[in-house]
């Protein structure tokens, strides 16, 4: 016999999981179609996930400290050579000019 789901609206699940009220509705437009189905409700315009979707989300949420923030990763991949203590501007691939002038 199966346990009796219980269902949390998605604000309820973000705060399940002690993040901000809208991080599973993000979550679940980031990721569209990985939660299986039986663990998200719509009734209307309200989704519902059970309490075995927040625990699948849980367990799919990548570890702490394992993303590198994107200004970090972006200041490693287009390192800029210094001359006299002014960065060089490096332009990138997009054509736009990446830089910061150091003193």
């Amino acid at each position: 016999m199966t346990k009796k789901q219980e269902w949390f609206s998605l604000a309820q699940a973000s705060l399940k999981l002690e993040r901000g009220s809208t991080y599973v509705s993000v979550w679940l437009r980031r990721h569209p179609n990985e939660l299986p189905s039986e663990m998200l409700m719509e009734t209307g315009k309200v989704k519902l996930i059970s309490e075995d979707g927040i625990e699948w989300i849980k367990n799919h949420i990548k570890k702490e400290g394992v993303l590198v923030s994107s200004e970090v990763a972006n200041g490693d991949q287009h390192l800029e050579p210094q001359l006299l203590g002014v960065t060089l501007l490096t332009i990138h691939f997009t054509g736009r000019v990446r830089g910061k002038l150091v003193f």
